[in-house]
């Protein structure tokens, strides 16, 4: 499909930018929506038909900004695509509170609020489709991303929710759940968490493979995508047998516990406030 008016927030890079493009070439209007202006007038500039809307998604005024503003240029929003997210990795009782506020206000109460605003619309035009960017982490917890665990286990039950309150209404929504990304600000500057683990290469995707997958949602929308496929079998075995996977990490978290150095402050570089 093409012509569509599609949002995406966290546009100024990783899997946002590589989304915005994506949908350009498929023929899109898309509105680009982050922190950082210039880089989405940059971005604007090899795109095609767009709206830039530079935006600070922590700040209720500037959600409905974004809307009024792709109303007011396109008169329709067919798809919403909820990229914006941040992380901090490290032991709870090390992360700043501050920090734990941020985290649950730009990954899950960001998404739900600029849904609420887009809901609206779609339900007059009697279609839509919402994909919200989640991760596998959304599915399996792991120690020291326990924040950033709960804004993703959050969006995933918020998204079941919502997919059944809707599609009555023609609405669809999506989840996209990929595990860690290459290509983005987040993973170039990342460093280890306390634990030191960073996943094996062949689990990992890139920001192109993310954004051809949210693509094809709105498309075809379903469920739910988690990319590469093997962690399918990963969410399979937390989901049916926790206990097993219990053992696996406090072994793992013996083996490490005497080298759990300060976490680093990481921003995945889709981040709505850029």
């Amino acid at each position: 499909m093409s012509g569509r008016t599609v949002i995406v927030t966290g546009a100024s890079s990783g899997i946002g930018e590589a989304t915005a493009r994506a949908f350009g070439r498929a023929g899109d209007r898309v509105v680009l929506v982050a922190r950082r202006a210039e880089r989405l007038r940059q971005l604007a500039a090899e795109l095609g038909d767009c709206l830039v809307v530079p935006a600070d998604l922590t700040r209720r005024e500037d959600i409905a900004r974004i809307v009024e503003a792709a109303l007011a240029r396109y008169g329709t929003i067919d798809v919403l695509v909820n990229n914006a997210g941040l992380g901090r990795y490290d032991w709870l009782e090390r992360l700043p509170e501050d920090e734990i506020h941020t985290q649950i206000e730009v990954n899950l109460v960001a998404p739900i609020l600029l849904t609420r605003a887009v809901l609206p619309v779609m339900r007059a035009q009697g279609r839509g489709v919402i994909i919200n960017v989640g991760s596998v982490a959304g599915k399996i917890a792991t120690p020291t991303t326990t924040i950033y665990n709960a804004t993703k286990f959050g969006l995933e039950g918020f998204s079941e929710g919502l997919r059944r309150e809707v599609r009555p209404k023609g609405i669809h929504v999506c989840v996209v759940a990929p595990g860690p990304v290459s290509g983005t600000e987040f993973s170039a500057h990342r460093k280890p968490t306390p634990l030191g683990v960073t996943g094996p290469r062949w689990l990992r995707t890139n920001t192109g493979t993310v954004a051809e997958a949210i693509v094809g949602l709105a498309d075809r929308p379903r469920p739910r995508r988690v990319l590469p496929w093997p962690y399918w079998a990963m969410i399979a075995l937390n989901t049916a047998l926790p206990s097993v996977v219990d053992r696996l990490i406090f072994h793992m978290i013996r083996r490490r516990q005497g080298n759990i150095p300060r976490g680093p402050s990481v921003d995945q570089g889709e981040r709505g406030k850029e």
